[in-house]
Parts: C-alpha cells; sequence; structure tokens
C-alpha cells in the first residue's frame, strides 16, 4: 500500500512508499501556508469529502495509466494523504503515488498516478484523508474510501447466468468511377452469458442476411446470403480470451457478371450451402469456408463486324472449401463441372460445339495435392460460305471427338479428330486426327530421360477439283498430308513439354524431319494456395479492456485490448433499467469510438450481476481493406432474462414443471436408423432451472443433460425447451416411456415422463446384384442379395407389378437371397427402377428402391449400435432395359398381274410394338407414286389411304402398278420406327409382277382363258402334222423306186 500527503503549492509530485511487510505507512505532509498565522480547524467551516474516479486512459507510452482523479468540492488549498491498497494475486504490491494538481470547472483536482499496472481480479482500496483545507490544519480529518474489483467490461465477476437479445448492422455503401460497391450484413439473435469461477462462456446464436456488391471495369459480382445460423462462442479464463469460434451458414444466390470487350460471361448459382467458421482456440487461428452451388452459365460476344461468340450451359457442381490455420493453407478443395452449348459465328462461318463434360478438380492438402482433374470433352459440326466474283464454295465439318484429360497433374487423354468436305468451284476434303498413341521414356536435347506421351497427329488438304475461283491461296488440285510424332512429357504443368518431334509431310511442298528442341522440357511444379484472411481486418468482437466494479459516475477508462476497436468511456449518472421483471440499479455512461462512432449504454452497479451491460447501443466505423475502407456498425443489444442468481427467497421459489416431452422429428427409428432431437418443455415461473436430465436407459443409454444453450440440437436459447440428441441402438419398437427430473437453483426438483414413438425399421438392403442388369423385355436375369434386420428377415420380394409383372418371391440359400426373373414385355426401355418388398419378424414390412451399398460398417456400429446398416451410400436398384425395333411380319411373295390400263394395289404388312408405332414406311421402288419425290413413303394404319382397318396392326400403302413397269421380280423395303425412335431392321418383300391374262366367250356363253386357246394351238397344230404324216406314209413309191422320205 502506499500513502502520500501532498499540498497545492508542491512545485512537484514527490514519491513516497512504505514496505508492505512491516504494514507501516509512510506519513508526508505538506503544509502550505496561505495566511501569515496559523488558524485552527475550529475556526473554519469543515470542507466536503472528495469524490475518487478512475482516469485508466492511455499514457505518454501509449498504454493505459493507472491512475486516479480525485475531485474536491471547492478551488480551495488541500493538505491531503493518498492511501492505495493494491493486492494482485494475492500479494500486495508495493506502490507509489505521484499527485498533480489542477482545477477543472471551478474545482480543486489532483491527478493521482501509480507505478503499478493492473490486471484481472486485482482488488484496489484507495483513501483519500483531507488534513488540512486553505491552510487550516484540521482536528478531525476527512476520509474518503473507494473500494473495487478489476474486471472486465460486460462480464461481472460473480457466478451468472443471462440470456441477452442482440440486434446487428453491418453496412457499407459507396460508389466509386466503376460503380457501385456495396457490403451488408445484419443478424437478429439471441445470446448467453454464463460465469462459473474464473470461467466465462459467452453464446450467440441467431439468423441473418448478408449481400455484397462489387462493380469493376471487368464485371460484377454480387452475393446475397440468407443466413440460417449465425452462431459465437467465446471462452474467458481469468479475464483472458482463451477461444472464440464464429459460426456463419445460409443459402442464397450468386451472381457473377465478367466484361471483356465485347463479351459478357454471366453465372447464376444457386448458393444451396455456404458456410464460414472462424476459431481462436489456445492461441490456434483457423479460418473454414465451404460454398456449393449449381446454376447457369451464359456468355455472349458480338462484335459490330459481326463475328460473335454464344456459349449457353448449366454450372451442375460449383464447389470451393478451404481450410487456414495460422496461416498456412490446410485445405483447399475447388471443383467446377457444366454442361454447355457453344456457337461461334463470323459471317458465312458458324461452328456449333456440345460440351458434354468440363470439369476442374483440385484438391491440396497439407501443401500437398491430393487430387487434381481437368477435363474437356465434346463435339460439334462447322460450316463456311465463301465467295469469290463468280464463284463460291462451301466447307462442312464435323468435329468427332474433342477430348482433353489431366489427372494428378498427368496427362491421360489429348484426342481430336475432325474432318470435312469442300463443294461448289472447289471439290475437296480435309481433316484432322490427333490421340496419344503410346507412353514411354524419352531423351530431350542432353539425353536426360522423361516419361513422355507419343501424341500422333495426322492433318489432310485434298483439293479433287476446280472450277474456277481463287481459293486456297491459289492452289491448285493435289493433295497434302502431313503426319507428326510430337514427345510431350506427361507432367500437364510442365513448360515446353516437347522433348522430341518427329514429322512427315507429303504435297506439293514435302518435308520431315526429326528434331530435339533446345531447353526442354523445363520443369514447373504446381505451386500450393496461400492463406487468404476471409473477413480481413474486420473484427468479430466488441470493444473489450478492464474495467472498476462496480463502475461509478465520473469514472473514464480507454478500452483498448480489442485490436482496432478502441473506446473511451465516461460514466455520466446513475439510474433504474426494468429487464426480465427486475429493476436493475444502473449506472449510464457514453463512449467514443477512436476511428469514428459512438455508444451510449447501462451497466449494472449493484448486486452479483456488477459490470454485466443491461443495455447497449453502437454506432460506429470498422476499418477494413488496404484503400482505408471503412464499413458503418450499428447494433443494439439489451438483457433478455435473467437466471441465477436470481433475485427471489426461497419462500416465494416454485419448483420447475415438465409439461411435454417430445422428439422433434415425431418420431426416431429403431436399430440405429435414425438420430432425433429430444425435447423436453420444462416451465418455471421464476426462470431459475439449473439442470434438465433424461434417463435413456430404456433405450440402453444413460442419464444424459439436456440443455437450452444452443447446443445438441437446441435451436433457440432461452425458450425453455431444454434438448438432447438421441439414437435407438436396440430392438425398441412402439411407445418407450422416459424420465425426465428437473431441479432450480434452489435445489426443488420435479420428475416426470414422457413417451416418444419408436418406428420398427424394416429390413435392409444390401450386397446386391442383378446379372445381366442390361437386356431387352423378356431377358431372364438373376438378382442375389443380402438383408438384415436385428428382428429376422421373414421374407424378400421382387415387386414387378407396376410393370405388368408379377410378385417374385426371392429363396434364402446360404444367407443370401435369390431369385430369377423375367423383364416383362411392358417395361418401357431405358433405366428402370425396381421395388422390393421384405418383412421382418416383426411383421414389418419395408418397401425399398435402394440398397446400402456399404452394408456392415463395424465402425458405424461401434456409434450406432450392433443393428446399423450403414445408410452413407444409397444407390438406386435398378436395370436397363434394351429397346427393340418393331416386328414386321413379311407376307411372302406377291403375285401382281400387270393390265393395260394403270392400276393402284394396297400393299398390306403386319407390324407391331409393345410401345407403340411411330412410323411405319415402305421403299417402293418402280411401284413409287409419280406424284412423291420421297424414296420412302408412309404407310397407314389409321382407316385412311386405303386402309381398311384402322389400328388393327396393318399397316397399308398403295403401290401404283403402271403399264411401263416392266414385267418380272421386284423389291419393296419396309421399315419401322417405334415410340422411342428405334428403328427396326429393313425387311424385304418380293413383287412378282405378269402380264394379265385375257378372256374369250365359248360357244355356249362359257369363258375361255389365253391358256386354253394356246393349248388349243397346239392340239391343232400336232393334228396336222399327225394327218399330213400319215397322208406321206400311205403315198406309193414313185416311178424312180424311192419311198416318200426319198430314200431308195
Amino acid at each position: 500500500m502506499a500513502q502520500n500527503c501532498a499540498s497545492i503549492e508542491e512545485e512537484q509530485a514527490l514519491p513516497y512508499s512504505m514496505s508492505t511487510q512491516k504494514s507501516r505507512r509512510a506519513l508526508g505532509l505538506f503544509l502550505v501556508m496561505v495566511l501569515p498565522l496559523v488558524f485552527t480547524a475550529t475556526a473554519q467551516s469543515s470542507p466536503s469529502a472528495p469524490t475518487i474516479h478512475t482516469a485508466w486512459v492511455e499514457g505518454d507510452g501509449g498504454e493505459n495509466q493507472h491512475a486516479y482523479m480525485i475531485t474536491f468540492t471547492d478551488n480551495g488549498s488541500y493538505g491531503v494523504e493518498v492511501d492505495v491498497n493494491h493486492v494482485q494475486n494475492d500479494s500486495l504490491l508495493t506502490t507509489d503515488v505521484f499527485l498533480t494538481w489542477g482545477s477543472e470547472n471551478g474545482m480543486r483536482t489532483a491527478h493521482a498516478l501509480l507505478n503499478t499496472t493492473l490486471q484481472w481480479g486485482d482488488e484496489i482500496t484507495i483513501s483519500v484523508t483531507i488534513n488540512s483545507w486553505n491552510g487550516d490544519t484540521l482536528t478531525e480529518p476527512i476520509e474518503t474510501l473507494r473500494t473495487f474489483t478489476v474486471g472486465t467490461w460486460n462480464q461481472p465477476m460473480a457466478d451468472h447466468e443471462v440470456l441477452l437479445k442482440t440486434s446487428w448492422d453491418l453496412n457499407q455503401t459507396y460508389s466509386t468511377d466503376e460503380g457501385e460497391q456495396g457490403f451488408a450484413l445484419d443478424f437478429n439473435g439471441q445470446g448467453w452469458q454464463m460465469r462459473q469461477g474464473n470461467v466465462l462462456n459467452s453464446w450467440e446464436l441467431g439468423s441473418g442476411n448478408l449481400t455484397t456488391l462489387e462493380n469493376t471495369n471487368d464485371g460484377s459480382t454480387e452475393l446475397s446470403l440468407v443466413l440460417d445460423s449465425i452462431w459465437k462462442n467465446e471462452t474467458i479464463q481469468s479475464g483472458v480470451l482463451t477461444s472464440q469460434v464464429f459460426d456463419a451458414r445460409g443459402s442464397g444466390i450468386l451472381h457473377l457478371v465478367t466484361l471483356d470487350g465485347d463479351s459478357e460471361s454471366v453465372i447464376s448459382a444457386n448458393v444451396s450451402d455456404g458456410w464460414f467458421n472462424r476459431s481462436m482456440i489456445d492461441g490456434d487461428l483457423s479460418e473454414r469456408l465451404r460454398i456449393e452451388a449449381t446454376g447457369d452459365l451464359s456468355i455472349i460476344d458480338e462484335s459490330e463486324e459481326g463475328q460473335g461468340l454464344n456459349v449457353s450451359g448449366e454450372v451442375s457442381v460449383f464447389f470451393l472449401e478451404t481450410w487456414d490455420e495460422n496461416g498456412i493453407r490446410r485445405l483447399q478443395h475447388t471443383q467446377f463441372e457444366a454442361l454447355a452449348d457453344m456457337v461461334l459465328y463470323e459471317d458465312d462461318f458458324q461452328m456449333d460445339v456440345s460440351l458434354d463434360g468440363l470439369t476442374i478438380l483440385e484438391r491440396w492438402e497439407d501443401g500437398v495435392r491430393t487430387d487434381q482433374k481437368n477435363e474437356f470433352l465434346g463435339q460439334g459440326t462447322f460450316g463456311l460460305n465463301e465467295e469469290d466474283e463468280n464463284s463460291s464454295i462451301m466447307i462442312n465439318g464435323t468435329i468427332h471427338d474433342l477430348h482433353w484429360l489431366t489427372e494428378d497433374g498427368i496427362t491421360l487423354e489429348d484426342d481430336l479428330h475432325m474432318d470435312g468436305v469442300i463443294t461448289g468451284d472447289a471439290q475437296g476434303t480435309f481433316g484432322i486426327v490427333r490421340t496419344i498413341e503410346e507412353t514411354g521414356d524419352q531423351a530431350n536435347a542432353t539425353q536426360e530421360i522423361f516419361l513422355v506421351n507419343v501424341i500422333h497427329q495426322e492433318t489432310w488438304f485434298n483439293i479433287t477439283g476446280i472450277n474456277g475461283g481463287n481459293f486456297f491461296d491459289g492452289q491448285g488440285v493435289g493433295a497434302n498430308h502431313n503426319e507428326s510424332w510430337d514427345y510431350q512429357v506427361v507432367q500437364s504443368e510442365w513448360e515446353n513439354r516437347t522433348v522430341r518431334i518427329v514429322w512427315e509431310e507429303t504435297g506439293a511442298d514435302p518435308s520431315s524431319g526429326d528434331e530435339r528442341p533446345e531447353n526442354s522440357p523445363v520443369q514447373v511444379n504446381a505451386t500450393q494456395p496461400e492463406s487468404e484472411e476471409i473477413l480481413g481486418e474486420i473484427t468479430i468482437s466488441r470493444e473489450t479492456g478492464l474495467m472498476p466494479i462496480p463502475l461509478v459516475p465520473g469514472d473514464t477508462l480507454r478500452l483498448n485490448d480489442q485490436e482496432g476497436l478502441e473506446l473511451i468511456i465516461r460514466a455520466e449518472s446513475t439510474g433504474n433499467d426494468p429487464r426480465d421483471g427486475f429493476n436493475l440499479h444502473v449506472t449510464n455512461w457514453v463512449g467514443s469510438y477512436g476511428e469514428g462512432g459512438s455508444a451510449t449504454g447501462s451497466i449494472i452497479d449493484q448486486g452479483p450481476l456488477m459490470g454485466l451491460l443491461s443495455s447497449v447501443y453502437r454506432t460506429l466505423e470498422l476499418p477494413y481493406g488496404d484503400g482505408n475502407e471503412t464499413a458503418n456498425f450499428t447494433e443494439s443489444q439489451v438483457v433478455d432474462r435473467i437466471l441465477p442468481p436470481a433475485v427471489i427467497t426461497a419462500e416465494n421459489n416454485t419448483a420447475p414443471v415438465l409439461e411435454e416431452l417430445y422428439l422433434e422429428e415425431g418420431v426416431i427409428y429403431g436399430e440405429g436408423g435414425s438420430t432425433g432431437t429430444l425435447v423436453a418443455y420444462v416451465s418455471d415461473d421464476e426462470m431459475n432451472v439449473d439442470s434438465v436430465t433424461v434417463d435413456l436407459s430404456p433405450l440402453g443409454g444413460d442419464i444424459v443433460t439436456m440443455n437450452d444453450r444452443g447446443l445438441d440440437g437446441d435451436t433457440t436459447i432461452g425458450d425453455q425447451r431444454f434438448t438432447t440428441n438421441i439414437l435407438v441402438p436396440g430392438l425398441e419398437v412402439g411407445n418407450v416411456t422416459l424420465n425426465v427430473t428437473a431441479s432450480d437453483t434452489w435445489g426443488l426438483v420435479t420428475t416426470g415422463s414422457g413417451a416418444i414413438e419408436i418406428i420398427n425399421q424394416g429390413p435392409r438392403l444390401f450386397a446386391l446384384e442383378i446379372l445381366p442388369e442390361v437386356g431387352p423385355r423378356g431377358t431372364t436375369m438373376i438378382v442375389n442379395t443380402k438383408a438384415y434386420d436385428g428382428h429376422g428377415v421373414e421374407t424378400v420380394t421382387l415387386d414387378l407389378r407396376e410393370y405388368g409383372g408379377e410378385q417374385i418371391e426371392l429363396i434364402l440359400t446360404n444367407d443370401v437371397w435369390i431369385a430369377s426373373f423375367e423383364v416383362p414385355e411392358s417395361m418401357m426401355p431405358g433405366e428402370q427402377i425396381l421395388t422390393f418388398s421384405s418383412t421382418d419378424g416383426l411383421g414389418e414390412t419395408e418397401f425399398t428402391t435402394m440398397w446400402h451399398v456399404e452394408g456392415v460398417d463395424p465402425s458405424l456400429q461401434a456409434i450406432y449400435g450392433p443393428h446399423h446398416i450403414s445408410d452413407s451410400v444409397l444407390e438406386e436398384i435398378s436395370i436397363n432395359i434394351l429397346n427393340t425395333g418393331p416386328e414386321i411380319v413379311s407376307p411372302g411373295v406377291l403375285s401382281i398381274e400387270k393390265s393395260s390400263d394403270n392400276s393402284v394395289y394396297l400393299l398390306e404388312v403386319a407390324i407391331s410394338d409393345y410401345d407403340g408405332i411411330s412410323l411405319a414406311q415402305a421403299n417402293l421402288g418402280v411401284f413409287r407414286p409419280f406424284t412423291s419425290q420421297a424414296t420412302w413413303q408412309r404407310m397407314y394404319d389409321d382407316g385412311t389411304n386405303g386402309d381398311v382397318v384402322a389400328n388393327d396392326g396393318i399397316y397399308t400403302v398403295e403401290m401404283q402398278i403402271r403399264n411401263s413397269i416392266p414385267l418380272g421380280t421386284h423389291e419393296i423395303l419396309i421399315q419401322a420406327s417405334d415410340a422411342y425412335g428405334k428403328v427396326s431392321p429393313t425387311t424385304s418383300v418380293a413383287v412378282q409382277l405378269s402380264e394379265e391374262q385375257t378372256t374369250l366367250p365359248g360357244v355356249s356363253g362359257n369363258i375361255i382363258t389365253d391358256g386354253m386357246i394356246l393349248g388349243i394351238l397346239i392340239i391343232f397344230g400336232i393334228g396336222v402334222v399327225v394327218v399330213a404324216f400319215i397322208s406321206i406314209r400311205n403315198r406309193p413309191e414313185n416311178e424312180q423306186g424311192e419311198d416318200r422320205f426319198g430314200f431308195n
């Protein structure tokens, strides 16, 4: 302790000290004679006692002074003695006091500066004794005493528990030459603060909104998030901040616009998961960020010269995750996947490319890149019309394959296949085929060996005819062919990757060679991502520093323990602040921030909550960034509820009451099938519930403490709904009663009970296999699966009734359920989901289309119980049905007689398909109508165009039988497609075309056919020959003795 006696006329302050071990008071008396004679105190009236106020403000070295302002009641002359007891860590410090006299507002003041420094928990007693006044010695000295504890701003020293209501808004909106800029973050929620001994915990839980707007000359970025959860926790031990966690989660919209000349790129993304976490625990600072989104991609680039690029697509994956610890990036994961269509055009040129895959993936863990993938996959077409004077050509090409793939920094695919034709006044072909032919070792120019991909590229450009014009720089008819083999190191990030190039070119200017470029390759390693502070210099804490408890009007102090946030406090008056039914006695104060801004509030100055802010309103400017930017911050915070210590008596205290016990989810599944949030609604008139426990032994658990502090599933602090997370690892089902015990701070205990409903989880399928899983309708497939249920599995059934099939019972064989089934004819083509039903020993039937891929996982069973089947990976049970084309029944060989006049013949063919016929057509060949230019003629089954009966499966087409068609056999082709576009094989129908037979009337009126006439003529001819032969034979020999044949 220290004692100092001084008068106003002292030219300088004199230090006095004494040994704390001897507990002696060092007495120094400085008398100032203002009159020539000495008068006794009895001849004068006594002065009033002075006041003692803290003056903990910045000193010459920039640190806060341990100083006090002693203010007297007039501007007189005083002889005083100042005594200070400063106890720190249970030890009495040796103190020196330096007094500096002054006058303020017509009142004498003495500034007392001590040589000791302040720490949290110090106990200080200051006494000021007036021994003389205006030169008169007082017979009875006047003493003023002040005792207080050194605490931390807004942190009472006594054990306590309070709930706070907080709302704040952080806003920055301004304009630059590049446009409007903005940042806004608001919060509404509740807080909780509790001290137990030297440990003080504080929590805040609520929701809010985040909006950012950035405009530059190159585009704009707008992010709008609804923060479903904003959470902050701080732990302070003995006045020292040991841990701090800030966590925000939400979803919203991200809109990115990039301008590059005439090009505008737009990404509109729906942020499904936005998460930020900053934690400081025992001096270790950690920041984590995760953004997951999907959306649309649009790129429009149009110039005044008629050039343009349009890209439209869908961003299926946009994922970013980072983790920084103590300024080092521990984790970074970026992933982007999109599908898009691209159109590039200029004058008479247009290229259409479909990007079937655009993937960017990179993951770093502790400075090591553990995963990387870049893939570009697509195909397309392009065309060009070019004119030269009176000549023109058309170029049409196809990009068959465009594929580039790197994984883990290694090039795996480098494919390009495109070709095309040239028509018009010049004719020809061209193309490029590029692929990795092989991978192996190759030496560079210095004979150092590297692993390389041999990329074989073949290009050709052939002009087969020129009818005019001056195209291709006057190149004439001829062929150019080039082959090259590029030996590139496999590392995709390296530079000058080609270590050897071999080529051979034929054509008008042939060449060949084999070269090894110098300074190749240049090894470049992937760069580890650097740590970046997400919030920059914006603090997520409020002002803090040491304060006297209690604070009294007239005290001044500087709160500067929070870097970048300094507040000068002056206590002004006392008053009352009604909160939660209590009329709190408070000291009202005002403050100003060093960077601009102000704060006002009330702090409790009596009772165990001394040092707690009952209300505060802040408005200030927070600096951040490198450009001296500031953000406007406003906050309102008030005490909402006071828990222990409740300012009541035991006689007036009532016990808590269990109003309701329920599951937030309504039900919970047994056998570790789900977790649940158990809620106990406990009411208490005095709001002083100390603990709530639930006995989970009926579920195989222990007695668990429930909470109302935003933990273990609790969503609202202080709503009297105490929660804990539970699961049912065993075989319990139905309604189960749980006992709850609640006690208050006065020791009153209440027990109650409530029932929760446990759903019997049906059997789970795992290790499922279907062979084959691909085939047409009618295919026989075999299904094997395992099934588990703690109550036993009675049946497993495949239900095909929705596809027109039957229920197939599986048979248990060696712990595997097995069955075969035939794919129903009515099942549609493509991927089809199968439904299984399974029944356990209690009769519970589970219908499912999913199977558990990971099956039995012992590590998860250790957490969720012995009956748990992992559901972290679920896959649909499906088969792929191959479509078959329509069935065409050939009518066989058709015989048709051609008449002298043109006629129509109806060709009828039976065509069927379970999915329905979309189109049936016939290539009639010579029977095609002159009025149709199409090769294929539509066939009808709708009762029109010659079809007799609609929808009978008989398709009809009209054949034109013209007399100009030659006789003989002709071919007709039949083809059909079903409702899914599957085309049948072509069916050939032979048509025998013959001349029409004519008819004549007989003597009796009968009709004689041409065949009959022909037969009669033949018989008649034979008869004439026979008669002639007989006549010659019977004629006598001639006079030369020759017979009738001229022989002797």
